[in-house]
């Protein structure tokens, strides 16, 4: 099924054994735009102690309740290492958090394989075509990025700019971000949300905070409005891709 992030910001987290904290951020590796981690606030009611839960612990969030249960003990993520503000994840601070959680697998090494139970219709293809990150950054040794940091990101468009990076949507079978919504709103006299497939983007750039799109801004005007109140279905995919052209994965 393919969920918002920006919809599962500030769910409740529930432990195994009761409620510990708050969803605020996600972070995914941007060599194959998967989400590893979701960033949990572990304060009541004002801001606490920040960690990151891997996503092998993540169930189903439940959206009626607002909830997102994770296969943790309260204890076990209280005493999870804690995450330093404003400083990029090192994979030397994975590792720990690999001890901490008994995790003997990276990510990083790992080949992707479909996962069992997943719907043999999909797109983008899998592995999906990572965007190219614009040089410019220095000594940065991770490859984690933040929802929260590319949110508003600019769209540029083949022939200019247009719009702004407003959602992420992702796989919740494997945490694969598909697609990111695009608004439209500060670009035109009226606002329009669209989905625009990952496989589209072709370079994101982290200094500039801007998104190289594969289409026109006429595509982008054209293409079919996204409303987050109406899930995207097979049906709504096999649209989208019918409108841009795009062979849609039948594994």
């Amino acid at each position: 099924m393919k969920r918002s992030l920006k919809e599962l910001i500030s769910y409740n987290i529930e432990a195994n054994d009761g409620s510990k904290g708050k969803v605020v951020d996600f972070l995914f590796d941007e060599d194959t735009w998967i989400i590893r981690y979701l960033m949990a606030d572990l304060g009541f009611l004002t801001p606490g102690k920040k960690v990151l839960v891997p996503r092998i612990f993540l169930s189903k969030p439940v959206w009626g309740s607002r909830s997102f249960p994770v296969e943790l003990s309260k204890s076990n993520l209280e005493k999870c290492p804690e995450l330093e503000d404003n400083k990029p994840i090192s994979r030397k601070f994975e590792e720990q958090l690999h001890q901490h959680y008994h995790i003997k697998e990276y990510y990083w090494s790992s080949i992707h394989v479909h996962p069992i139970g997943a719907p043999l219709f999909i797109h983008p293809p899998r592995p999906i075509k990572a965007p190219i990150r614009k040089k410019g950054e220095k000594d940065i040794e991770t490859s984690l990025r933040s929802f929260n940091e590319i949110k508003n990101y600019h769209i540029k468009a083949i022939d200019g700019e247009l719009g702004h990076v407003d959602d992420l949507i992702i796989d919740d079978f494997n945490w694969q971000i598909d697609f990111i919504v695009v608004d439209t709103s500060n670009w035109m006299p009226w606002s329009k949300k669209v989905l625009i497939s990952t496989e589209m983007m072709d370079e994101i750039s982290y200094v500039d905070q801007q998104v190289n799109i594969d289409l026109s801004k006429e595509d982008i005007k054209e293409s079919p409005e996204f409303d987050p109140d109406e899930p995207v279905n097979e049906v709504y995919e096999k649209v989208l891709y019918d409108f841009y052209g795009r062979p849609i994965n039948i594994l």
